[in-house]
């Protein structure tokens, strides 16, 4: 078989209507080939049914699709050479490991003994060779993953798409699952796209995350930068954890703002793109850049509400005099615990550059 694997992917312009309802919005991305790139956002934001244009089984209504510079739109499913696994496996329960692994391949009316050999070499890229003679309803969950990626890798599609593939798994077989399939997408060299709500699985697993939300695409970037420079107000609250000071827009140059808080107080933060002064923002930081600090003027005073003790770090909460509530993360010493109910404490950023600033909605 001619390999496919690591296969650029073009999403230009991608529009999709359900009657008058608009689920996909002028959606692009680039993706290039063997990047591991995730679907992220809630419910309803448009990811699957990116994936379901993507595979085939849903013609959008405007845009193309493009796998290795040749256009995709007009094929069926079936010649699009593109790998799936869905979230319930959908494995053949009255076939064995090897005859579901090897189902796609029959498909394609492969040699008998090249097929074979392909089998075999998934199942031992999987390490479920052992294994090619039970059938699937005898295995565990992992196993039964392990078995949907080996079929889905074994025509050696142009991409895979794995849609919510983790969903049905315990929390202790889920990170180890998705360092599994990171190191067989990684060994095979196979374009892949991981659909999830997930934003842990999301930053844990991809190179790139695109952030969607009703049907558009918010933020397309490496994890870190999503995490860390969320380019709209939606990213930073989907995205992890952010306090909120809510505030004035004092001064904005090119290198740092000013914001005048609510109560007074000046912050200095990252420069806010495209807002004027005088303008209403939020600021927004997040629970591990803010540091305790002495009594000052330019530090937020406040009071210990709750301290969750989280393994390594404990989370404070803390009532401002404002009556915000903010969440501090600091790291947890041997044998300490929470800080006291009822505790004064003052608080401000790490630094400027931990500052993200939005205009108020």
């Amino acid at each position: 078989m001619e390999s496919n694997a690591g296969q650029s992917l073009t999403l230009d312009d991608i529009v999709h209507r359900y009657g008058g309802s608009l689920a996909v919005d002028h959606v692009t991305l680039e993706i290039a080939a063997g990047e591991l790139v995730a679907l992220l956002g809630p419910s309803g934001c448009g990811k699957t049914t990116l994936l379901r244009i993507i595979a085939g089984f849903i013609q959008q209504t405007g845009g193309k699709v493009v796998v290795g510079g040749r256009r995709i739109d007009e094929l069926p499913p079936a010649r699009r050479n593109v790998g799936i696994v869905f979230q319930n496996y959908a494995l053949f329960p009255h076939m064995t490991v090897a005859e579901n692994v090897g189902y796609g391949l029959a498909a394609q009316r492969v040699d008998r003994n090249a097929a074979a050999l392909r089998t075999a070499q998934m199942l031992d890229m999987v390490q479920l060779g052992h294994l090619a003679g039970r059938l699937t309803k005898q295995l565990s969950g992992g196993q039964q993953q392990r078995v949907a990626l080996a079929r889905a890798l074994a025509i050696e599609p142009r991409v895979l798409l794995l849609d919510e593939p983790f969903s049905a798994l315990d929390k202790s077989l889920r990170l180890d699952m998705q360092i599994e399939i990171k190191r067989i997408q990684r060994a095979a060299g196979t374009t892949a796209i991981i659909v999830t709500h997930d934003q842990e699985e999301a930053l844990g697993m991809a190179d790139r995350v695109a952030v969607l939300s009703q049907g558009r695409l918010e933020q397309f970037a490496p994890p870190s930068q999503v995490y860390d420079t969320p380019a709209t107000y939606f990213v930073n609250q989907f995205v992890g954890t952010a306090n909120v000071l809510p505030g004035t827009l004092q001064s904005n140059a090119a290198d740092r703002a000013v914001v005048r808080l609510d109560n007074g107080m000046p912050l200095w933060t990252r420069p806010a793109a495209g807002l004027p002064s005088g303008s209403k923002v939020v600021a927004c930081v997040r629970p591990e850049n803010l540091r305790l600090c002495d009594e000052a003027p330019d530090a937020l005073e406040g009071v210990v509400e709750l301290g969750m003790p989280l393994g390594a770090t404990i989370v404070h909460e803390i009532r401002t005099a404002a009556g915000l509530r903010l969440k501090l993360t600091e790291p947890r010493a041997q044998g300490s615990g929470p800080r006291a109910t009822g505790e004064r404490v003052w608080l401000r950023p790490a630094s400027a550059d931990s500052v993200m600033v939005f205009a108020a909605a």
